[in-house]
């Protein structure tokens, strides 16, 4: 039996995928302790892991909501260097009580690739996005310049933080570029190779494992929804809050279309100043998004990752609203599969109208290609092994 440990950072599109695997590694015999923030506590523990909390103003949910809060993703990195200055003590000084057998972090969660370094511990990367590389699938010349702009400002503040960590942890740094996604000896991604952008990054280490989806680690709930309707599901994330304004136009157009419309609204998001919902939408704080996408016929997503893979595992069309660039190069690969259609007029700063996305979600929910082409990559994303193909590759690593 190993003693793994998983270091994560705290955000739902990173853990999610990451429980079903410690799950079935734990009923393989193996033994997991799990570091994140406490807000994660009772689902990394439902899965037989025992539970480690990070300390207190490391990192935590709201600050890298904050960080994505205007689509900027260098805030991120800066977050994530920071948070590595603080974490990356703290895990050394863990592993002096607890030697594990493996180390196995998230992608972002650079303090869990240079703990594994700086004690000589066997690495595994956990990567829940798509892999781009400098040339980015589906980037235009105008978001490349919006890139840019946001980026260089904030290249000095990066440069000393990366000398800091380099000159305290001189073999621990990772020597490969670029830092993010942050690798391992064994990289793990939950996609299929076939709907992966073509990236220089990936080599042999990379092990495509596709969707880790276990409706065991996720929950149902009686919804109480009409039958004999189409249903369209809306959800624009965790990270993210909504804007009143953008709610309005989504509930406007849902209105005009014959179909009953579920809604998660994520709490932090204030609903009070929307006017009446219409009579064909229901809200709810949170849904098991598992259970909803088995019986939607159009999902309306920010075009975050997860969300992405759970749709097209179940075969559902989306219609894809991204507020950040990542989400946009997600939303793109399912446009391209012709799984979808992107609405990408927020992220650029520009209102999304409620005729722009009730015309989105008519042609997704009547032209037949949408839901085919979903069905099609539902095929390519079941045939992988998912957590299962992921708890045998670590096996395999481990030996």
């Amino acid at each position: 039996m190993d003693t793994i440990v998983v270091l994560n950072i705290p955000a739902h599109g990173h853990v999610n995928p990451t429980l079903p695997v410690v799950r079935e590694l734990i009923r393989r015999g193996e033994q997991v302790i799990y570091y994140d923030t406490a807000e994660f506590r009772t689902q990394i523990e439902a899965t037989g892991a025992t539970f480690r909390a990070y300390p207190a103003g490391a990192i935590s949910s709201k600050d890298i909501s904050t960080a994505l809060h205007d689509g900027v993703l260098v805030r991120v990195s800066e977050l994530l260097l920071a948070s590595t200055e603080k974490l990356l003590p703290f895990v050394l000084e863990e592993f002096g009580r607890t030697r594990p057998d493996l180390i196995m972090f998230d992608s972002t969660a650079l303090w869990g690739r240079m703990a594994a370094t700086e004690v000589a511990l066997p690495a595994v990367g956990s990567i829940t996005t798509f892999v781009f590389d400098e040339r980015m699938a589906g980037i235009r010349a105008r978001d490349l310049l919006a890139l840019l702009g946001q980026t260089l400002p904030r290249v000095p503040w990066l440069l000393r933080r990366r000398a800091r960590l380099k000159r305290r942890y001189p073999r621990a740094y990772p020597k490969g570029q670029p830092l993010f996604p942050v690798r391992g000896e064994l990289n793990l991604v939950f996609t299929s190779r076939a709907l992966q952008p073509d990236s220089t990054l990936i080599d042999e280490s990379f092990t495509f494992v596709g969707p880790s989806i276990d409706k065991a680690t996720r929950g149902t709930r009686d919804l109480g929804l009409p039958v004999g309707r189409p249903l369209i599901y809306l959800s624009l994330g965790t990270i993210h809050v909504p804007s009143s304004e953008l709610l309005r136009e989504c509930f406007e157009a849902l209105a005009d279309i014959p179909a009953h419309a579920l809604v998660s609204i994520a709490e932090r998001a204030d609903i009070r100043t929307l006017d009446s919902t219409p009579d064909n939408v229901t809200i709810r704080r949170s849904v098991p998004q598992l259970q909803v996408l088995q019986h939607c016929d159009v999902f309306i997503t920010h075009g975050g990752i997860n969300s992405l893979h759970e749709a097209l595992y179940y075969g559902v069309p989306l219609v894809l609203i991204p507020l950040q660039f990542e989400q946009l190069l997600n939303a793109r690969v399912a446009e391209d599969h012709g799984a979808g259609l992107v609405l990408d007029g927020p992220m650029r700063g520009r209102p999304l109208t409620a005729s722009a996305l009730r015309d989105a979600v008519q042609r997704v929910l009547t032209e037949p290609g949408f839901r085919t082409s979903a069905r099609s990559a539902q095929d390519i994303l079941r045939a992988t092994g998912g957590y299962t193909a992921a708890a045998d590759a670590i096996q395999a690593f481990s030996r």
